[in-house]
């Protein structure tokens, strides 16, 4: 029961992306000029509850098994059926992981992790088939129960992660350590004031304020400026958006670009 309710979750899911992608493709516009790619995280969000709510379906359905003493399934089709499927849903779990990877995608990843899920269910149905052929009938219940802790497990990290996304948490400080490291390298960058990054989407945006020498002209600034703008967009991937201001080092002139 447990990878047919997996399975089932993992078709909606799958329609679920598809269409949280399609929205979060439109173009900005007035009313949306950060674009609308938070849309993937509340398709995660939601994605997550779904799950969660399906796993204490399952943990009562099992309990209720254990309680009644049912017998679990013990045909070799099954087995062999569970096989088959934990190779082909560990094999587009490394599928998709790849393109969600390489789109940068938070609903894509998800959907990953879904068929990550799916496949450990499908591997889990071969052990219960095997204790059941034993006739340790008992045992496919408490599978059951494992691979429920494992969704709510997996389930809780999408959305936590999704919420904080969502909350425009920062990104890792490794991330930011690294394009610090990118903008200190532009040629007339004395310094950085500050440096905040968030997660749009499948984009990053960044906003910081650089240190230029106080003899240089506003204009001279702003070629600084861009020339931060366009090292970010080259030597970093999925960057959106780049808003740097530029000021003296005494602070006697601020512009933004």
């Amino acid at each position: 029961m447990a990878v047919s309710l997996c399975s089932g979750i993992d078709i909606a899911s799958a329609l679920t992306v598809i269409l949280g992608m399609k929205l979060a493709n439109k173009s900005l516009d007035l009313e949306h000029p950060y674009g609308h790619g938070k849309v993937e995280f509340i398709v995660v969000s939601g994605l997550s509850l779904l799950l969660i709510i399906s796993a204490i379906v399952l943990f009562v359905n099992s309990v209720q098994s254990i309680y009644l003493q049912e017998k679990g399934p013990d045909q070799w089709l099954t087995l062999v059926a569970g096989l088959v499927l934990a190779g082909m849903n560990w094999i587009k779990y490394k599928y998709v992981k790849c393109v969600g990877f390489h789109f940068n995608s938070p609903a894509i990843k998800t959907l990953a992790d879904h068929s990550k899920v799916d496949a450990i269910s499908s591997a889990a149905v071969v052990i219960g088939v095997i204790f059941a052929k034993l006739g340790w009938h008992f045992v496919d219940p408490l599978i059951a129960i494992f691979e429920i802790g494992h969704i709510v497990l997996v389930s809780s990290q999408m959305l936590s992660g999704s919420i904080n996304s969502l909350m425009d948490v920062s990104i890792p400080q490794a991330d930011i350590r690294s394009l610090r490291k990118i903008v200190h390298e532009v040629n007339g960058v004395m310094d950085i004031g500050y440096l905040h990054a968030r997660q749009i989407g499948r984009d990053l945006w960044v906003e910081l304020s650089i240190i230029v020498d106080p003899d240089i002209s506003v204009f001279n600034g702003k070629e600084i400026a861009g020339k931060v703008q366009e090292s970010l967009s080259l030597k970093k991937e999925h960057i959106g958006n780049v808003q740097v201001q530029f000021l003296s080092k005494i602070k006697d002139s601020v512009a933004t670009t």
